[in-house]
């Protein structure tokens, strides 16, 4: 399966992005799940607008992107807004070994475990599901950052 990274960022396409992860990991495609029906649905064409020309943007339901990893030649990188997001495409069949979570901002009831990471009582149950599933999980804002495992919330 050709998906070469998956991050995990409330922002979604933003400077980070753009300008450090997708060329450190000579990507071709970005892939964001599409939301389910009754969700808010994303502005698919300002996300394209925020994503350079030489990038690919395809935004799939879900279940469909486990399918179109394995038939796909390119190297993708698999971005979502949550880790329910996250939880959903693996219950779909998407296979991947590791997870960046990269931004998680601030929001109520949420407890702050790196500058940019914060996890409410709903985010830690679907990160213990992603870890029991032995899908490493680690945080760091850009490829030169330090990596560090978010083992700590289940201590």
């Amino acid at each position: 399966m050709p998906i070469v990274f998956t991050r995990v960022d409330d922002r979604l396409i933003h400077g980070q992005i753009v300008q450090a992860w997708l060329p450190q990991l000579n990507i071709d495609e970005v892939v964001i799940p599409r939301a389910p029906k009754n969700a808010p649905t994303l502005n698919e064409g300002l996300l394209r607008l925020c994503l350079p020309y030489e990038y690919d943007l395809s935004i799939l339901p879900a279940e469909k992107i486990a399918k179109y990893a394995a038939n796909s030649q390119r190297r993708l990188f698999l971005l979502m807004g949550s880790l329910e997001e996250l939880t959903r495409l693996i219950t779909n069949g998407v296979q991947i070994r590791s997870v960046n979570i990269g931004g998680m901002h601030f929001k109520e009831g949420a407890q702050k475990l790196a500058d940019h990471v914060f996890l409410d009582d709903k985010d830690k149950h679907f990160l213990k599901l992603v870890r029991d599933l032995n899908i490493d999980i680690e945080t760091r804002a850009v490829p030169n950052d330090i990596s560090i495992s978010l083992d700590e919330v289940f201590r």
